[in-house]
């Protein structure tokens, strides 16, 4: 129940698998905000600071046995799984909540994660594109928990939602692309090589956005047995992501646009495959709109970032690349030298940047 200004006049009982993450904290905030009574489920290794008071299950959610133990026969109105096994989650909680919002990834769209130039996709990619059901890795099984629940919503075991993230972005997110850029903004770098003179449009999501579209795929009527991408209004291209850094830093930093080919491992947000979800639903379905529009995240990112450095061993090597600077010195003067010796043999019209 919820009176005219959106508050709940009688208390939920919310479950939220994985509320320590970095859209977990968030999420559970807007719980607390409405004044709902919230359990957390996670296994411990990282705790987090909330808006209230919040109750602590730990154990381990992606294990059959542990989840039946730590759910006992409890009863929620809403749960929501954004970390976890989520078909196992959900079959523990069928009968024993009213909604169940099952969060996914962009990866489990067939084509999604070639890299460029293998990328053959077409944009913007809608909600119904065909998943990599055959998917060697956990894609397939990320596919067939999507199935699953909309198995369970057509046998009313509760009311199912789907959210498919993409690149979450933001404080104590792992998969930090905007690390490549603030780390050489830090170490005074000079310049920094841009793959693909960083042209390539990955869809990514703020934290603190993608929370306020789950909270709205938890608690609006509409949502129900219904699936959402979730991304920023906007993508901006991966130079753009890089500029933005830059100039919030106050550096000058230069940034060299460069083949590919030649500088794997520098800016991996620049060799990824254009990608853009639809989310046009979540507009017209559920009134959702950024809280924090990308351009302005993106600069809270990289503040956040250059006050907190990560340690090594919380992010991830695949988002945030190499940092082998005598490599890239190399590979700048190789490229300059191309470009020179090019220019002389084209003649007036090439230009060295």
């Amino acid at each position: 129940m919820r009176d005219d200004g959106g508050k709940a006049t009688t208390a939920r009982r919310v479950f939220v698998v994985g509320g320590t993450g970095p859209t977990g904290v968030p999420l559970v905030d807007a719980f607390l905000r409405d004044g709902d009574e919230v359990a957390i489920y996670d296994t411990g290794t990282h705790e987090a600071v909330f808006a209230g008071a919040v109750e602590h299950l730990h154990g381990d959610p992606r294990d059959a046995e542990n989840i039946a133990r730590t759910l006992g026969e409890r009863e929620w109105e809403i749960a929501v799984c954004t970390s976890g096994r989520l078909r196992a989650l959900a079959t523990a909680l069928a009968g024993r909540v009213r909604r169940l919002v099952g969060i996914t990834g962009q990866p489990v769209y067939r084509g999604a994660n070639q890299p460029t130039p293998a990328g053959r996709i077409p944009l913007p990619v809608p909600e119904f594109a065909e998943r990599q059901r055959d998917a060697a890795n956990d894609t397939a099984r990320v596919a067939e928990g999507e199935d699953q629940l909309s198995e369970q919503h057509g046998r009313r075991d509760f009311e199912a939602v789907v959210v498919c993230y993409p690149g979450i972005f933001g404080p104590r997110v792992p998969l930090a692309h905007e690390w490549a850029v603030v780390k050489r903004v830090l170490d005074g770098r000079p310049f920094m090589l841009l793959p693909h003179d960083g042209m390539a449009y990955f869809q990514r999501a703020y934290a603190e956005d993608a929370a306020h579209l789950v909270h709205l795929a938890a608690t609006r009527p509409e949502a129900a047995g219904e699936a959402f991408n979730c991304g920023d209004e906007r993508v901006l291209s991966a130079r753009h992501v890089a500029e933005i850094v830059v100039e919030t830093l106050g550096s000058e930093m230069e940034l060299v646009g460069v083949p590919a080919p030649l500088c794997r491992g520098v800016y991996p947000l620049a060799e990824k495959s254009n990608m853009v979800l639809d989310t046009s639903k979540t507009r017209s379905l559920l009134g959702y709109r950024d809280p924090v529009l990308v351009e302005e995240a993106t600069r809270r990112t990289a503040r956040w970032l250059a006050e907190h450095p990560p340690a090594e061993g919380d992010l991830s090597p695949g988002a945030t690349g190499r940092f082998d600077y005598e490599r890239e010195e190399r590979i700048l003067a190789a490229w300059r030298s191309a470009l020179a010796r090019a220019e002389a043999a084209l003649g007036e019209g090439a230009r060295t940047p």
